[in-house]
């Protein structure tokens, strides 16, 4: 089962479905992560930064909101990202204020310490 790794949370992990969502897998957790749409894609307050790992291809509606927010190229969000078999690290643009700049400074400081 991959296991997601939540940087800017003192590296809080879970562990979730391969091919479910990182967003579904927080919530079967229990780890706080903020969403408001439901998972369609429509609000963007469950983004986040991948940091390290990898995850399935963006579909075609989260690549229209992430190159609409012209943001950084591992900008996903946490409702449509789906897992591969792999471990992923994240920084969630939640605990970063959703201020562009504090996700990207949060984004470069845990890259330094990988």
């Amino acid at each position: 089962m991959p296991t997601v790794k939540v940087v800017n949370r003192n590296s809080q992990t879970f562990e979730a479905r391969k091919g479910g969502t990182v967003l579904a897998g927080a919530r079967v957790n229990k780890v706080d992560w903020r969403w408001y749409c439901g998972g369609q894609a429509l609000c963007g307050t469950c983004c986040m930064v991948v940091i390290d790992g990898e995850l399935e291809a963006p579909s075609e509606i989260e690549r229209y909101f992430i190159e609409g927010w012209g943001y950084h190229p591992n900008y996903r969000l946490a409702c449509q990202a789906k897992l591969k078999d792999g471990n992923v690290s994240v920084v969630t643009g939640a605990d970063a204020g959703f201020e562009k700049e504090a996700v990207l400074a949060a984004y470069e400081a845990a890259c330094q310490t990988k």
